[in-house]
């Protein structure tokens, strides 16, 4: 310094020397709700030091809570910088707030270091129409919040624990989605999305549900008829009707017009639909 200088001279400093108090964290942490989480923040002290630290979370700067949170603190390392960790075993919606860590030095000395958001992931998963046996279904997400870059992502069916690789060319900055090959019935059920982000951060989505229906056996239509297959309102089966094909011939048997099938086992609820006939009419006694 100009003051040094002044008084000694040129002067050379060797060996190493240490900022003392100086602090730093990341401005945001990640969490996965019911997982565990780690905060980190960083401080240089004089090598001779044993510093003292205090977690704090909120705007108030309150004492984190005793229960399920663990403070840690590394030695130095050869750079004079400590390591200052808190551990909460099993994140919940109120964790998510601001951290701060409070170090007192030497001479009761306190240094706050900066905040630390932690902040939920969370993501959107779009919900899959119903699909017939033989066809495919695309399942896709959306992270609404979270780290910036995914890095690989895998979907699982619930039902039997099988996982799908998502390919690369499937994930699209913050968005996943993938096409499933030909489905059966065996396929129905839960499936959740597992993200993984660059920061080694896993996320696990909410589940899609996927239902797989079951076509019935074609019916044959009955002589000079035609089958009419319709949609159930508010139902995921099907019926299918007779009318008659050839003019002037009626239906037979008012009663078998209509068979329901039954997506969900692939049945029909009856076996015969009526044919129709030419009515006869007898020639005028005239």
């Amino acid at each position: 310094s100009s003051g040094i200088n002044a008084e000694y001279g040129d002067s050379h400093v060797t060996g190493k020397s240490f900022l003392n108090g100086e602090t730093f964290a990341p401005s945001i942490q990640w969490m996965v709700l019911g997982n565990r989480t780690k905060l980190t923040a960083y401080f240089t002290v004089k090598p001779s030091s044993s510093p003292e630290v205090v977690w704090k979370r909120g705007i108030e700067l309150e004492d984190v809570p005793s229960g399920g949170f663990t403070s840690i603190l590394s030695g130095m390392d050869e750079r004079g910088v400590v390591t200052a960790m808190l551990i909460i075993d099993k994140t919940e919606a109120t964790d998510e707030t601001v951290y701060w860590v409070v170090i007192t030095l030497e001479d009761d000395i306190t240094v706050t270091s900066q905040n630390i958001t932690l902040r939920r992931v969370t993501a959107r998963v779009d919900p899959v129409n119903p699909v017939f046996e033989r066809d495919t279904a695309t399942f896709s997400a959306t992270i609404l919040q979270g780290p910036d870059q995914i890095s690989s992502t895998i979907i699982r069916h619930q039902e039997t624990g099988k996982e799908y690789h998502v390919n690369a060319d499937n994930i699209s900055g913050n968005h996943v989605n993938f096409t499933t090959g030909t489905l059966y019935s065996s396929h129905q059920g839960s499936y959740k999305f597992r993200i993984k982000f660059s920061n080694d951060l896993e996320f696990e989505t909410e589940g899609i549900t996927l239902l797989v229906k079951v076509n019935c056996r074609p019916m044959i239509a009955p002589p000079n008829t035609a089958l009419v297959q319709e949609s159930v309102q508010g139902s995921l089966d099907y019926k299918i009707s007779v009318k008659c094909s050839v003019p002037n011939y009626v239906i037979m048997f008012d009663d078998q017009t209509t068979v329901l099938c039954d997506t969900s086992t692939g049945r029909y609820n009856a076996t015969t639909l009526t044919p129709c006939t030419r009515v006869y009419v007898p020639p005028s006694s005239e």
